[in-house]
């Protein structure tokens, strides 16, 4: 399974072209194709995120593989953005996914959904949406705030040498900047 630091190459062991030239149909430099790379895999996971797979880097990697593959083998790129090459074959594996999957019709009490919870998300998107707002936080700060989640806190505070009280102030800070950054970005209309 390829890691999204892992280079095309590194485990596909193709011969036809080397890690350096596959990259090269990214960006000619070296560092930007590389950067392109990292970017173009988040890309694809989000993608991926957005269709409600349960797997999004698995799928992502996926794309990676059967497009650098298919490069090995000759096939030229014949959009503008190499971008959209590997996005045309991540929409064919949902498709096949779609296939795959056994179909069967809902009743009409099956139909109603409940009411999103949250900026008018199901589950599945109010966890990436969150997944979202993490990211903007320090890390430290994730660190608290899942040692808080997970009762280890107090354990956590101890190790970075701050009283208990100044954890639970930490942690409504932290809690009130999340609940900012998610009423800002929710109000923005984008995740």
């Amino acid at each position: 399974m390829l890691s999204p630091t892992t280079m095309p190459g590194e485990e596909l062991h193709l011969p036809a072209l080397s890690r350096s030239e596959l990259l090269a149909i990214l960006d000619s430099d070296p560092a930007r194709a590389e950067e392109k790379y990292r970017e173009l895999y988040q890309k694809l996971t989000r993608y991926f995120e957005w269709n409600r797979q349960t797997d999004p880097e698995d799928l992502a990697q996926e794309a990676l593989k059967r497009g650098f593959g298919r490069l090995q083998e000759g096939q030229k790129i014949t959009v503008d953005d190499p971008a959209g090459y590997f996005f045309g074959i991540a929409r064919n594996l949902l498709r096949e996914r779609g296939n795959a999957r056994k179909t069967e019709e809902l009743d009409d009490e099956q139909l109603v959904r409940s009411q999103p919870l949250f900026h008018g998300l199901d589950k599945h998107e109010q966890v990436v949406f969150l997944k979202e707002c993490l990211r903007r936080l320090p890390r430290e700060d994730v660190s608290l705030l899942s040692a808080y989640v997970e009762g280890e806190s107090e354990a956590w505070g101890k190790k970075a040498g701050v009283s208990p009280g100044t954890v639970r102030m930490r942690i409504h800070r932290i809690r009130k900047r999340l609940e900012e950054l998610m009423n800002v970005r929710g109000d923005e209309g984008r995740f």
